[in-house]
């Protein structure tokens, strides 16, 4: 991702200068139908014996989400700018949740016979892509490539002295394709529709506050957002 940021930056700086006073400067809002994609694994601890895993795949399809951007637009229709998603979306269209019976808890000599039910959800937000824009063939189709990030924050409840997950920060790959223009009755007004996919960084997590301070669970997921949008904006 650092010799993309490093291209995505010559750019810029290449067709900024060379039609700095040729451009726009552009801002608007885009509204999204996206689908939220993890596959994962939760890995506990289990003392003396190989260690549990619990595979899963979450999916959250159909979300509406919006978001803001500014750019920068060269008369060759060359763009680079930056957008922000303030909104969150869950990670699953639903609470994942298990019942299971632990055999033992810390300090305790006896055998457990009480079920627990573990939940788990996840939600994304502050989703943040900085990007370029180049125009292809003819009538204002363009190709997307940027860099992302965005937060992740764990849900889950906390059951049998086994922990908790906290939040983190995963940088992705955007790219994508589409088409904008101006609007006929005003050229002021610019309108784009593209598609694209962001495919960030594998998660990983450690469970903090177990009964047991070594004895901690992890969890490895991959995600992958892709969302159809469309924008109308502003030219300055």
């Amino acid at each position: 991702k650092n010799k993309l940021l490093k291209v995505i930056a010559t750019l810029m700086f290449t067709f900024s200068t060379t039609y700095l006073f040729a451009g726009n400067f552009n801002v608007g809002i885009l509204g999204s139908l996206s689908t939220v994609e993890a596959d994962g694994t939760e890995t506990t601890y289990n003392a003396g014996a190989t260690s549990d895993k619990n595979t899963g795949t979450a999916r959250n399809a159909n979300t509406i989400l919006g978001s803001v951007y500014a750019e920068y637009e060269a008369s060759n229709g060359f763009a680079f700018g930056i957008e922000y998603m303030p909104g969150s979306a869950d990670v699953s269209d639903k609470v994942k949740e298990r019942t299971e019976t632990p055999l033992s808890i810390t300090s305790s000599a006896a055998v457990q016979t009480t079920s627990v039910t573990r939940q788990a959800q996840a939600e994304i937000e502050d989703y943040t892509v900085l990007y370029a824009e180049a125009p292809v063939f003819a009538n204002g189709m363009f190709i997307r490539l940027g860099i992302a990030q965005l937060d992740v924050n764990t849900t889950e409840n906390l059951a049998s002295n086994s922990g908790s997950y906290g939040n983190a920060k995963l940088d992705g790959i955007n790219f994508g394709a589409g088409i904008k223009g101006n609007m006929s009755w005003n050229d002021n007004v610019a309108y784009k529709f593209y598609l694209e996919k962001t495919s960030f960084d594998t998660l990983h997590l450690t469970s903090s506050g177990n009964s047991v301070a070594t004895e901690t669970n992890t969890i490895e997921a991959d995600l992958d957002v892709a969302s159809v949008k469309f924008g109308l904006g502003y030219k300055f």
